[in-house]
């Protein structure tokens, strides 16, 4: 090959590469996807006033999602978050897209029941003559089952004193739940009873500490945590954040604070899968720590009622009317407390 062919092999050579470099160069690097910065609420959903005890209908709501390049995407498939039965409590339902998340405004008004009718009221509950817990005292920690919510503020712990001529401290916030789940709130069982023990005024004697099993914990299972080894009784160890390891701080605190009788009480049976897992925890936690429990969720017979008791008892899913917690709650209380009286 002759110098000059070899040149000029060259030369083309060198021209396709210096070209690529060029063209490569000039080359745009791909945009990322842009992120969803907000949903906005384009169509309310239709209906946005319920009765406790319904479930959310998201008919005729539309999302639109706004992108953080400034497009919009209209009537996005969103999932949604709110599929609990609604309670009184619930003020908003959710929906979320995309890593993002937003509120539909929805009112939820208790259910109208003949259980709250003035015939079922504390007023109109007559004292028992010879009480077996006359002149006791009992401690009740809980939210808004033990508050009565569903029963114009009076619950199983207000009959009990009025029926027992004793007294019955009822320590309830509605809404709250055994753990610390949310750091800007101090109202949840832990901190409550933390805060009354602290009190110079508190009950220096119980004849029995009762606590609420609490339908708010249901609706994060991912807070369940787990329940410690038996060997674990120091209540500084326990994972207050947690449901189970609330729990146990509560025992552990209720015991060295009182050294009393203690018993954990359920809901009735619900239509939650996930209360049940709290259910079976609580099992677990009441063999180690030898504590009783007045379990409503499991006893057949108890749930064995009809739809006109149903009705009667309940006004919603979660919380009893007066009559409920009267005529159907009251007797398996008082079931506890006499039996405690005779051992």
């Amino acid at each position: 090959m002759s110098k000059l062919k070899r040149c000029t092999i060259l030369f083309a050579v060198l021209l396709c590469v210096l070209t690529g470099l060029a063209l490569s160069g000039c080359q745009e690097t791909p945009a990322s996807s842009p992120m969803v910065r907000e949903l906005r609420i384009a169509h309310e959903a239709d209906k946005t006033e319920y009765l406790a005890g319904e479930y959310f209908d998201d008919t005729g709501l539309v999302i639109d999602a706004v992108y953080s390049d400034g497009s919009v995407k209209s009537d996005v498939e969103y999932k949604l978050m709110t599929t609990h039965a609604l309670t009184v409590n619930d003020k908003y339902a959710e929906v979320s897209f995309g890593g993002r998340s937003v509120q539909q405004a929805i009112t939820v008004t208790g259910q109208t029941s003949s259980g709250n009718e003035e015939q079922y009221s504390l007023a109109q509950t007559p004292a028992l003559e010879n009480s077996p817990i006359a002149g006791n005292t009992y401690f009740f920690l809980g939210s808004s089952v033990t508050a009565g919510q569903g029963a114009k503020g009076e619950s199983m712990v207000d009959f009990l004193a009025k029926r027992n001529n004793c007294t019955a401290i009822k320590n309830a916030v509605s809404g709250t739940t055994l753990a610390i789940k949310d750091p800007d709130r101090s109202d949840n069982y832990v901190q409550r009873l933390e805060a009354y023990i602290a009190n110079p005024d508190r009950a220096q004697h119980l004849d029995a500490f009762i606590c609420q099993l609490s339908t708010n914990d249901m609706y994060s299972e991912y807070t369940f945590g787990t329940v410690t080894a038996d060997n674990v009784r120091d209540k500084d160890a326990f994972d207050k954040t947690t449901t189970f390891g609330a729990i146990e701080y509560i025992i552990a605190l209720a015991r060295e604070t009182w050294d009393c009788p203690i018993a954990f009480y359920t809901s009735n049976k619900l239509v939650f899968p996930s209360y049940g897992e709290l259910v079976d925890g609580l099992e677990i936690i009441a063999q180690k720590w030898d504590i009783e429990i007045i379990d409503l969720y499991n006893d057949a017979q108890f749930n064995d009622i009809t739809e006109e008791e149903k009705l009667l008892y309940m006004a919603d899913d979660l919380h009893p009317t007066r009559a409920g917690y009267r005529e159907w709650w009251l007797p398996k209380f008082e079931e506890y407390l006499y039996a405690l009286e005779e051992n």
